[in-house]
C-alpha cells in the first residue's frame, strides 16, 4: 500500500468514527473539514476520492470549495 492509499485509509476511518458518533448522538449530518492549497492536486484528488467511496455506501455528499474544503456527509 502506497503513502496515498495509506492517508485515504486513515481519512476514511476517521470520516467513519465520526457518522458512528454523529449517528449516536441523533444527528444526520456532519462535515469533513480539509485545508487545501490550491496547488496541491494530490490532496484536492483525495477528497474527491472520499466523496466518491461515500456516495457509493449510500451517502448524500456535497463539497464547498473556498479556502477551505467542506464536504458535508448525510444519511437517513
Amino acid at each position: 500500500m502506497n503513502e496515498y492509499e495509506e492517508k485515504l485509509n486513515e481519512n476514511k476511518n476517521i470520516i467513519l468514527r465520526n457518522i458512528e458518533q454523529g449517528k449516536k448522538a441523533g444527528v444526520n449530518k456532519i462535515s469533513a473539514v480539509f485545508a487545501i492549497s490550491k496547488r496541491d492536486g494530490i490532496r484536492k484528488n483525495m477528497v474527491t476520492d472520499l466523496a466518491t467511496w461515500l456516495i457509493t455506501d449510500g451517502y448524500k455528499v456535497s463539497l464547498k470549495e473556498g479556502e477551505l474544503e467542506i464536504l458535508t456527509i448525510e444519511w437517513e
